[in-house]
């Protein structure tokens, strides 16, 4: 039976059980682990993203030392994700401090395209991600159902965007504080899990501006199988344009108001990329024993 390593990483954190969990698996380009395994593992391991890289056009050895391009693939409980940026970054901090990877900057194929994680000389990482500006929706009935359930009221002054790419939704209300925000216990009902399904909603954020921060959120995505995403870097490129044009600038210092809590550098750097920087620490190191069959 093939043993692989397995990893329990805290993303965006500096010290263990802070920020968002990821479980990584480095596969050998050997071998090669069923979809049905890797749905399997990552509903075993129950946390937000179950993440597995390949290294490409890369064998032997020290493979893992010597690639700069892996295949990057993420699960949750449920669900194949389409764009995941703490296991992106989870997967590039074991690379660089468990597998001692020579580069200084990796790059990922995935599900939304060719994505790149560079380290600097204190660690940090920087991860380059595709731009999803999100954009004003009807307030339908099913929109209102969602904003109901997660925010415990609706508005016909409330905000509501979906990104087009990721279907992630953005809500905001003026009157939602810090404090509210981060003591907001959404109703998640099977009427609003319903309409989400109805407009191919994947994910939902209540944002607001911040004190603090430039701005703070909450990330939600019963869809998905994750009742609250502690930290979602996937989500501030959605966040991101959203709150340039709420703030005339391109630099955000911004926060993730979770119970684990996590903060994210994230600056627009081009038309349609952002790039979000922070760090991570390894928690379980592991043996794992799969029947590929």
């Amino acid at each position: 039976m093939p043993q692989f390593s397995i990893y329990t990483v805290d993303a965006f954190a500096r010290k263990p059980f802070q920020g968002n969990q990821a479980a990584i698996v480095p596969v050998p380009s050997a071998y090669s682990i069923p979809d049905h395994i890797m749905q399997t593992l990552a509903a075993e391991m129950n946390i937000a993203e179950t993440s597995f890289f390949t290294p490409v056009q890369c064998e032997g050895a020290e493979e893992f030392q010597k690639a700069s391009r892996f295949a990057l693939r993420w699960f949750t409980p449920t669900v194949e994700a389409k764009l995941c940026g703490h296991a992106t970054l989870a997967a590039a901090h074991v690379l660089f401090n468990e597998l001692q990877n020579q580069n200084n900057t990796l790059h990922f194929d995935t599900l939304s395209g060719v994505l790149t994680v560079s380290i600097n000389s204190k660690g940090k990482l920087t991860m380059k991600l595709p731009m999803d500006k999100p954009e004003p929706v009807e307030h339908n009935d099913n929109f209102k159902e969602i904003v109901t359930g997660v925010l415990g009221r609706y508005s016909t002054s409330t905000e509501i965007l979906l990104s087009p790419v990721l279907r992630y939704l953005v809500i905001q209300d003026v009157s939602c504080t810090e404090e509210e925000l981060a003591a907001l216990v959404p109703n998640i009902t099977n009427q609003v899990i319903e309409a989400g399904r109805r407009e191919r909603v994947d994910l939902v954020m209540v944002t607001t501006k911040g004190i603090d921060r430039d701005f703070k959120s909450r990330v939600f995505a019963p869809w998905c199988g994750i009742e609250e995403d502690p930290v979602t870097g996937s989500a501030h490129t959605v966040l991101a344009p959203f709150w340039k044009e709420k703030l005339g600038k391109s630099y955000f210092i911004a926060q993730q108001c979770s119970k684990r809590c996590g903060e994210l550098e994230v600056d627009i750097i081009d038309a349609i990329h952002v790039a979000i920087s922070g760090n991570a620490v390894v928690v379980i190191r592991g043996e794992l024993f799969l029947d590929l069959e």
